[in-house]
């Protein structure tokens, strides 16, 4: 990625990755990903793009064809996604935000003109509605199954597992789920939605594997376990292989 985009990109204060919860911070508290660390803390991550380089890179290597993204204060992440996308000439990523948290994705040509600034326009196709909402347009309809899916959206229980009801059983497979804010920056539990769920989804479907960072206010991937990982395909290794005592490659 080229550093001038970067650079550009974090001169912008909406999207301090401290402020925004990506920063490469220990989750929790004292600092609670960075959102109350000492001014000298956030001055040492201010100019890093954090998880973002995590959400940039990991799109880069998985080369997702369908990315949805739900959730984003002023568009970090989608931003991100649709610049990895961007970069390898891949197709737009579908963002879903009804900016319930203030008016800034109201005013289509404000929005599109956000995007134009960072480049990436063309690369992102905005829906100013809930999850629920989309999920009953004929763009969600034509939408086909989904490789990389980001919930980023509203954080108590109820919403987040609406967000994943809804829209993982379109995951393709060998899809990835990435949830952000997995590790709450605030001390009521009503903020710990996706924890709570994560936590329901570990007891409950096994077959989803999980992979916990906690930097920033915290972020959890997640994927279908793949055959190769189950105790089955080991099995079936002892079953083919001739001599189990030999030390052959």
């Amino acid at each position: 990625m080229d550093e001038n985009w970067v650079s550009h990109f974090l001169s912008h204060p909406d999207m301090e990755p401290n402020r925004t919860g990506h920063a490469k911070l220990p989750a929790g508290p004292p600092t609670w990903g960075g959102r109350d660390a000492p001014d000298a803390v956030r001055a040492a991550h201010r100019d890093s793009l954090g998880l973002g380089w995590l959400y940039y890179g990991l799109t880069r290597a998985l080369e997702p064809r369908v990315v949805l993204s739900i959730g984003s204060g002023r568009g970090f992440v989608p931003i991100l996604l649709a610049k990895a996308q961007r970069d390898r000439d891949a197709p737009a990523i579908t963002f879903v935000d009804p900016s319930f948290d203030d008016d800034f994705w109201t005013d289509a040509e404000q929005v599109r003109t956000w995007f134009k600034s960072f480049g990436v326009e063309e690369h992102i196709v905005h829906h100013l509605m809930t999850t629920e909402q989309f999920a009953a347009t004929e763009a969600c309809a034509q939408l086909p199954p989904i490789d990389l899916l980001f919930i980023d959206g509203g954080h108590f229980y109820e919403a987040v597992e609406t967000d994943f009801r809804l829209m993982s059983p379109r995951l393709a497979p060998g899809g990835t789920i990435i949830f952000h804010d997995t590790v709450s920056r605030s001390a009521n539990p009503k903020w710990s939605g996706p924890r709570r769920l994560l936590l329901e989804i570990e007891e409950r479907h096994p077959q989803w594997q999980l992979l916990d960072l906690p930097f920033g206010a915290g972020v959890t991937i997640m994927r279908e376990r793949a055959p190769e990982s189950l105790p089955a395909y080991f099995q079936g290794l002892h079953e083919q292989w001739p001599d189990l005592d030999s030390t052959a490659f």
